[in-house]
């Protein structure tokens, strides 16, 4: 077995969740891959809405077009990921992050299907049956992460998107922030993280030990918080 880590880590809104998954990825161990579930700051009743983030190469104007249709307002501030993808609203979702060494010949859509056919592995082996989408992705980009399943996605046996996510590479890491959707699979957060966890213990063959992040991570993700997530430089960018 190899040595995995559990960042262990206090309620964070999501800028401060952005800031520390990109902490992460730019001071984690060499080939050591690093799992994180993300606990929400103010978070109330599960379907609250607790934050929006959306990806690096999206207009903010359609991003809060989208949260109006949707909740009558832009309650929380949209924050954008350093990552791709499109919107997700984190209204109840069990949302966590994974860095991984990235070789450079590795396509994206192997590491997808790498991690989503952990979280398939996770659930099956508590008993809860998942699937992993293999259709051909449909031409053109949709705007919401969850409005239809892609190629190796996971879904519930109804067919519906539960798990989805996007991915940076940066010198040799990878960083995966995914979102689930438990409710689809009438599982709560606490389920869900328990399979997403021992999928990838089996998946990459290791053990996560927990851990809190280290001072230069902290360091690090304070700055990126305050001189990035929280601007509007970066947030309303075109």
């Amino acid at each position: 077995m190899r040595r995995g880590l559990l960042v262990e880590h206090g309620p964070l809104d999501a800028a401060g969740h952005m800031a520390l998954d990109e902490a992460l990825l730019d001071s984690s161990p060499e080939g050591v891959p690093v799992l994180r579930f993300y606990d929400w700051a103010g978070a109330g009743a599960s379907d609250a809405l607790r934050g929006v983030t959306f990806g690096v190469s999206q207009g903010i104007e359609g991003v809060e077009a989208a949260v109006r249709a949707r909740f009558g307002g832009v309650a929380a501030a949209p924050v954008r990921r350093a990552t791709g993808g499109g919107i997700v609203f984190h209204d109840g979702d069990m949302t966590f992050s994974f860095v991984f060494p990235w070789p450079t010949l590795s396509d994206p859509s192997l590491v997808y299907k790498d991690i989503h056919l952990a979280a398939h592995l996770g659930f099956k082996a508590l008993g809860v049956e998942t699937g992993l989408w293999s259709r051909p992705r449909p031409a053109g980009l949709q705007a919401e992460c969850f409005t239809g399943p892609e190629p190796k996605d996971l879904v519930s046996p109804a067919g519906a998107k539960v798990l989805g996510g996007a991915l940076r590479r940066r010198r040799g890491r990878g960083l995966y922030q995914g979102s689930l959707r438990p409710e689809a699979l009438g599982v709560d957060a606490r389920k869900a993280r328990r399979a997403v966890a021992e999928g990838m213990a089996l998946s990459w063959k290791a053990l996560f030990e927990p851990l809190a992040p280290g001072p230069e991570a902290l360091e690090r993700a304070e700055v990126l918080r305050r001189e990035r997530y929280e601007t509007d430089r970066w947030n309303r960018r075109r």
